[in-house]
């Protein structure tokens, strides 16, 4: 049983591409300016750097989960004692595969990752990087399971499907860190609320702000609750914040416990 809400900050930073340091800057600031009281930080995807299609700045600014980008999150995370998800550009130990790597990294240290699994092809990602091999992550925290996937993850319903073991959801919450233009608005937010009503549970999407050269961000980061209803929307840069509700949660899964219907399937990876 799940006691106590979860406080939730969206982040809508503006990405600086390719600058690790000018992001990492600017999110330290966004946590120094938040509301009293936040559990969990999300971040846009690859907020460190935005995408990077050129193989000689990619392989320069990769990093590994050891790497400065993760040590800066950890310390940011224990001085203010929340945890803190995104995603960045990794890498492995040889720079023989490059990942859109997401991240949850709990106050003392603790690190959860998973690759995107699906990989943008009308984008070069898919010829870059290497796609996740496994499902997304879930991490329980504070009382709440919470699961991780990454932008183009949304579009798949069976991936992320919430599963039931024991009578009980894989995850209460789905972060979904996002750089998702305005061109496909409609999407985002038609999917997110599609998700958020078939598994009964909070979508949080983390967009990125302002714009590159394959689009506009602004206006599309915020969280639809278990029946998918929007509670906060972020129009710029700003942040924005979710409380949850543990006993609407609840109560919605004991009246209508959709999952106990659902289908088995099993996933190739």
């Amino acid at each position: 049983m799940i006691s106590s809400p979860l406080r939730i900050a969206i982040v809508s930073l503006n990405i600086s591409w390719a600058n690790r340091d000018a992001n990492l800057q600017a999110v330290e600031k966004a946590v120094a300016d938040l509301e009293p009281g936040v559990d969990v930080v999300v971040l846009p995807e690859l907020f460190s750097t935005g995408f990077v299609a050129d193989p000689d700045v990619y392989g320069r600014v990769a990093e590994t989960d050891d790497g400065p980008t993760m040590a800066r999150l950890r310390a940011i995370a224990a001085a203010g004692r929340l945890a803190i998800a995104g995603s960045f550009l990794g890498r492995n130990e040889q720079a023989t595969e490059f990942y859109n790597r997401g991240f949850f990294i709990e106050p003392n240290g603790e690190t959860t990752f998973v690759n995107k699994r699906h990989l943008f092809h009308v984008s070069p990602e898919a010829k870059i990087l290497t796609g996740g091999r496994e499902p997304y992550a879930v991490v329980r925290f504070r009382g709440w399971n919470i699961a991780l996937g990454i932008c183009y993850d949304l579009r798949f319903p069976v991936w992320c499907r919430n599963t039931m073991h024991n009578g009980r959801y894989a995850y209460d919450v789905f972060l979904l860190p996002a750089n998702w233009p305005q061109s496909r608005a409609v999407a985002l937010e038609a999917l997110s609320r599609a998700r958020a009503i078939e598994n009964q549970a909070y979508m949080v999407v983390a967009n990125r702000s302002g714009s590159d050269e394959y689009g506009d961000y602004d206006g599309l980061s915020f969280a639809d609750d278990y029946i998918g209803t929007r509670l906060a929307t972020a129009t710029g840069s700003e942040t924005v914040y979710l409380t949850t509700d543990p006993e609407g949660l609840t109560k919605l899964r004991e009246y209508m416990p959709a999952g106990l219907d659902s289908d088995d399937f099993i996933l190739n990876y």
